[in-house]
């Protein structure tokens, strides 16, 4: 997707990882993986934006493609109204929902990596929140990005 050399990962490897990463961070694991995966979302944007001028529904339609490549999920984008600042995306098989610790998944990746590429294509700062998941009974996983509001105290 962006030029750059990438890995294979295995599944259980990776649960291993979170497993390990949840025993020395705790409940701070979700920061950690939303933050992390949000500049990823913006270095997709990014690299992919230098070679190719397109709209923000071509954008997400290649970002779509590649993600069912790699065998993250199989993304559809539900709903985008980008004068509205909003946009629903749906993961089916969800790599990252299939990945269990009791009761939590780790769908906070693609949480984080939908914020960073909205955050690059609509040039501003999203709320983002998970409605669905397969992890908890669901069919696909579904996001609802829209524009992050700040509330005066």
């Amino acid at each position: 997707m962006t030029g750059e050399r990438c890995i294979v990962i295995y599944q259980g490897g990776l649960k291993s990882v979170f497993k390990g990463l949840s025993k020395i961070f705790h409940a701070g694991i979700e920061v950690l993986l939303l933050e992390s995966s949000a500049e990823s979302g913006r270095h997709i944007v990014d690299s992919t934006r230098k070679r190719t001028r397109t709209d923000i529904k071509s954008s997400l339609n290649a970002y779509a493609k590649r993600f069912a490549q790699t065998g993250m999920g199989r993304l559809e984008i539900f709903e985008l109204k980008p004068e509205e600042a909003s946009m629903t995306i749906r993961v089916w098989n969800n790599f990252f929902a299939e990945i269990q610790d009791k009761e939590s998944t780790y769908c906070t990746y693609f949480a984080g990596l939908f914020s960073g590429i909205y955050e690059r294509l609509l040039r501003a700062s999203p709320k983002v929140k998970e409605t669905k998941c397969i992890g908890h009974g669901d069919p696909y996983c579904e996001f609802h990005l829209t524009l992050k509001t700040s509330s005066k105290l």
